[in-house]
């Protein structure tokens, strides 16, 4: 009798089990990238560094590198742009526009690494191009419910979602060229001043009068 609802609990374990395992992946994989470079990464780096066996590589990720590469930007897509609701002052959204291109220069700098190998992956694999460019739609409806709800906010609900992927498109842009070509010309401020400013008249966002 008591073996019956251990059989749940089993399984709970095996799911978390698998799920470790593939962040272990790739989390080495990433690491490994960062100080060695895509092409010098090896399976058996990989498998040394996360901890698992080639089997296991292969059993989640075909394709080897090339898949790991392409899946690792969906698993730490822009999810940091979504905040508590209660820690966002919605009267602000300048301020948390800025902060959120600021943290998003700031992971690709200390990311680059992975970002040139996902470039250059990309040459070489069109699937890892459309990988990157996919964005899990209930992201998308995510950020574009959030950011209507911010005061000054002049735009619909209705078109806000296909919005919200062109002004993530223009600020990507951006951000990836400027990883490859620094802009030699302007300082990291005046970019995010730049972005911030187009991303509110994308967004538009016309300062409340006072009374």
């Amino acid at each position: 009798m008591s073996a019956t609802p251990a059989t749940p609990n089993l399984k709970k374990s095996i799911i978390r089990d698998r799920e470790a395992k593939i962040r272990a992946i790739l989390d080495a994989t990433h690491a490994l990238i960062g100080t060695k470079g895509y092409d010098r990464v090896t399976i058996k780096d990989i498998t040394e560094s996360a901890g698992v066996s080639v089997g296991l590589i292969y059993l989640y990720f075909p394709n080897g590198k090339l898949d790991i590469v392409k899946e690792i930007p969906s698993r730490n897509v822009e999810k940091y742009l979504i905040e508590q609701p209660e820690t966002i002052d919605f009267n602000d959204f300048p301020g948390y526009m800025r902060a959120i291109i600021t943290n998003m220069l700031q992971s690709t700098k200390e990311n680059s690494a992975l970002v040139k190998a996902s470039i250059s992956a990309a040459l070489r694999d069109s699937g890892i191009a459309e990988g990157l460019r996919k964005l899990d739609l209930e992201d998308y409806n995510a950020i574009s419910k959030l950011f209507v709800r911010f005061e000054g906010v002049d735009i619909d609900e209705v078109n806000s979602l296909k919005l919200v992927m062109h002004w993530g498109v223009m600020v990507k842009s951006i951000i990836l060229y400027n990883t490859i070509y620094p802009v030699v010309l302007t300082d990291e401020e005046a970019l995010i001043d730049l972005m911030t400013d187009l991303s509110l008249k994308i967004w538009g966002y016309r300062k409340k009068k006072k009374p």
